[in-house]
Formats: structure tokens, C-alpha cells, sequence
């Protein structure tokens, strides 16, 4: 809508269509696009021109924006996590969560409180909220003091102005536009930053293993191996996987073990309850952190009650589920070890399944890192133990910041097991296969540019 016309619509509109467009730019999807702020300022001015009540409009529009959050946020705990595996659409843009979900990595849960000035990632602020089960009386928290904060307070400063220099009803049209300028800032800054920005050169590299650097449980390719070996030569790089040392071992490493640059090569296996390096010749355990049996007795009979009660695996299967049983780590996969390739992507593509049982398993067995793995997996370790704890160690081992290096995984998603290392401040790119590992690897060589090993 035009900014001249925006006060005519206003009059037309009036207190409903007000509460409306607040309501749903606060938390609906459909929303993202409305002209929140620029609303909010014209309602005030128009209050004090005696075309509307500041007493009205104040409690009117922070208790639409506190609602519309509050549904926003119901939405991304029940359906939202199906967001992240959705393509672009005319109304919806996989971008636009992904910026929020950088918003909410970086800011913690004062997102919820400083989105309400950032136009679009406040629609999906309490989405993501929703969707990463952040909790509800801090969300409230936040949520009630940035509506009241944003709402009644633009609404406010557009009141004072009218109040203070009448005349500026000649002008109203370039003030819309300066507030819708000045509040798409930060969009601008972060679409520059992260669609034409050069990656920065990282200290160290990790990836994920399965669906990131291999297709899922396959051994690499050889151009992967040659890429990744061109990256060792300039940098540290690190596996992270909720593989077992083992099968990364056995399938992965051997092309890697003459590398001139091996000692740069760190494993963490199991989702990082364990870190191997290589040590004349062998690959030696540096930690392992390890389940008691009286947890492995508690976990596994969660995952059976959790299974029956959820009702996600149907009545006549064709691959029975399995519980895998390891020392640092305890697996639940919904197709045993059996099932294809296409079968198993085809079990859950929209993650929903496996969000019922994690939720079920969070409520059981408190304290354990639960998380969703592969395409029919939920991987649980000890607690603290996640890939962002071998990230944090890693760190440490190399003397530098997390910030400082880069994560490439395909489940860097609320519930992924990727997840927790973007928490960690780690910077992260997100994958769909190892082909696009591939392409991001190219960049990442490019922009090393002549640096020397």
C-alpha cells in the first residue's frame, strides 16, 4: 500500500481492521508483508489530528500484538517444524526463517523482544519460538514487554509528533517512508551480508557426516575426499557425526590416514560423546563420555512407552523398529537397519513423526540430549553431550573462538542434531546432500585463496 494512502485506509479500517493487521504481522505467516510499523506511527499521528483515540489504540494494538504472538508461537510447536522442509511458495520463503532462526541464535530468547522492530522477522520470531519449545513463561516475558514496548510506543511517537508539530500532516507521507526506511535497515545489512558477502576465512572446518559429506551411510566419493583433502591442507578440519568411530573408520577415514596434514584431522563420533585423533598410526580415544546402565535401563524403556504411546509406527510394518544400544549413546531408528535408502527418506519427510516421539522422550527422561538424526533416527547421549560439545572442545584444543569456525550440516533445525553447535555461536551453513557440500567446500578452497598449510 501506497504511504499517502495509508491514513485514508486507517480511517476506513478503523479499531478492528487495527487489531487485524497487528494480530496477524505478529505471528501469522500470511502476515509477514503488512505494514506494521508504519500502522502503528499513522494511528498515532491520526489520534492526535482527533481522527482516532490514543486511549484506544495503545491497549488495542499491544494486546493484538501479545495475542498474535502467542499464536505464532502455538503454530511452530505444533506444525512449525514442517517449515524447514518446505520450499519456496508464493507466501512463504524459506529465507525468511532462516533469517529469523540467525536472529534467534544470536540474541537467545531477547528475540522475541528485539524482533518486534526487525519487519518479517518478527512474524517468525514466535514461530521459531514455537518450533524450538523455548519456554513459555520467558516467551511471555519478552513477548508482552516488546508488544507493549513496539506497539504503544510507535503508536505513542507518532501521537507526540502530531501533537508537537501539527503541520506535519502536510509531510505525513515522507515520515511513512523515512519509518519504513529506517526499520527494513537491518534487512538490508543482512541481505548484503549473507547474499553477497565472501564466506570468512574459518580456522577450522566441521561437517556432519551423513547427508552432508556422504550420502547416509555410504563411503565417500572420490571428489569429496579430494576436496576435503585441499581444505586439510590449509586448515584443521573435523568430523562431527552421530556415527559410530567405527563405521566412520572403516568407511571414511582410510583415504584421509596419509594426508601429510592428518594430525589436523579430529573425530567426534556419536554425536561428540567421543573425540579420536590420529597418533602414530592409530586412532586414539582423547575423551569418551559414556551412558551408566541404570540410564541405558531408563532410556530404553522411555523409547517403548514412547512408542506406543505416540502411535508413529504403523500396526504392520514392513521393517520392525529397533532400539540400538551403545555405550555413549542410545538409538532409536524407525526401520531398523534393513530398510533402503528411498524407504527411509520416505518415512518422515516432514519431520513430524519424530517430533511427536521427541517430545514424548523429553518428557520421560528429562536431562538427556534427545535429538532427531538421519532420515528415521532419534539419537540420545549423556547430558551436555551434543555436537556442540565437541565443537566447544575443539575450540579449545585450537586456542581460538567458536565464532571463529564453520559447521556445514543438513540438520541445522530446532530438534536437529545439528542445532545445538549454531547455539554455540559457531558459524553454520546449512546443506540438503554432499553435492552441495561440494559447492560450499569450492567457495571455502577459493576464499583460502594462497594461504599457506
Amino acid at each position: 500500500m501506497l504511504p499517502w494512502e495509508l491514513s485514508q485506509f486507517i480511517e476506513w479500517i478503523g479499531y478492528p481492521g487495527l487489531f487485524a493487521i497487528i494480530f496477524a504481522e505478529s505471528g501469522l505467516i500470511i502476515g509477514f508483508f503488512l505494514p506494521g510499523a508504519s500502522l502503528l506511527f499513522t494511528s498515532g499521528f491520526l489520534a492526535s489530528q482527533g481522527f482516532l483515540d490514543i486511549r484506544i489504540i495503545v491497549p488495542l494494538v499491544a494486546i493484538a500484538a501479545i495475542l498474535g504472538d502467542n499464536v505464532g508461537y502455538w503454530f511452530g510447536s505444533k506444525v512449525g517444524i514442517h517449515l524447514f522442509d518446505k520450499p519456496n511458495s508464493r507466501f512463504f520463503k524459506r529465507e525468511y526463517l532462516e533469517r529469523t532462526r540467525r536472529f534467534y541464535a544470536k540474541y537467545g530468547t531477547r528475540t522475541i523482544l528485539l524482533a518486534r522492530f526487525v519487519p518479517i522477522v518478527r512474524t517468525f520470531a514466535p514461530i521459531l519460538a514455537g518450533v524450538a519449545n523455548m519456554d513459555y513463561r520467558a516467551f511471555m516475558f519478552y513477548n508482552a514487554l516488546g508488544g507493549v514496548l513496539w506497539a504503544s510506543g510507535i503508536s505513542f511517537l507518532g501521537y507526540a509528533l502530531g501533537e508537537t508539530f501539527p503541520k506535519t500532516a502536510d509531510y505525513i507521507e515522507v515520515v511513512v517512508l523515512t519509518i519504513i526506511v529506517v526499520t527494513c535497515i537491518p534487512l538490508a545489512r543482512e541481505f548484503w551480508k549473507h547474499r553477497f558477502e565472501r564466506i570468512k576465512v574459518p580456522k577450522a572446518v566441521l561437517f556432519d557426516l551423513d547427508d552432508t559429506l556422504v550420502e547416509s551411510w555410504q563411503p565417500p566419493t572420490a571428489p569429496m575426499i579430494e576436496k576435503l583433502s585441499r581444505l586439510l591442507d590449509r586448515v584443521p578440519v573435523a568430523i562431527l557425526s552421530a556415527a559410530s568411530f567405527d563405521r566412520i573408520e572403516k568407511s571414511f577415514l582410510p583415504p584421509l590416514e596419509d594426508h601429510p596434514h592428518v594430525k589436523r584431522l579430529y573425530v567426534f563420533s556419536y554425536a561428540s560423546a567421543e573425540a579420536h585423533m590420529l597418533e602414530n598410526g592409530k586412532w586414539i580415544a582423547q575423551y569418551q563420555v559414556k551412558h551408566t546402565p541404570e540410564e541405558r535401563v531408563r532410556i530404553i524403556a522411555a523409547i517403548k512407552e514412547g512408542v506406543a504411546e505416540t502411535g508413529i509406527i504403523e500396526r504392520s510394518p514392513k521393517y520392525q523398529w529397533e532400539i540400538l544400544e551403545r555405550d555413549s549413546k542410545i538409538v532409536f531408528t524407525a526401520l531398523g537397519l534393513n530398510a533402503t535408502q528411498a524407504e527411509k527418506k520416505a518415512w518422515d519427510t516432514d519431520l513430524s513423526k519424530r517430533t511427536k516421539l521427541k517430545k514424548a522422550l523429553d518428557a520421560k527422561i528429562p536431562g538427556f540430549e534427545i535429538a532427531i538424526g538421519g532420515s528415521t533416527t532419534i539419537d540420545i547421549t549423556p547430558k551436555g553431550i551434543n555436537k556442540a560439545y565437541g565443537a566447544l572442545y575443539l575450540a579449545k584444543q585450537l586456542g581460538i573462538q567458536p565464532k571463529e569456525m564453520l559447521f556445514v550440516g543438513d540438520a541445522i533445525y530446532p530438534g536437529g542434531n545439528d542445532y545445538s553447535v549454531m547455539e554455540a555461536s559457531v558459524e553454520t551453513r546449512q546443506v540438503q546432500n554432499p553435492e552441495e557440500t561440494e559447492l560450499l567446500i569450492d567457495k571455502l578452497l577459493e576464499t583460502l585463496g594462497k594461504k599457506n598449510p
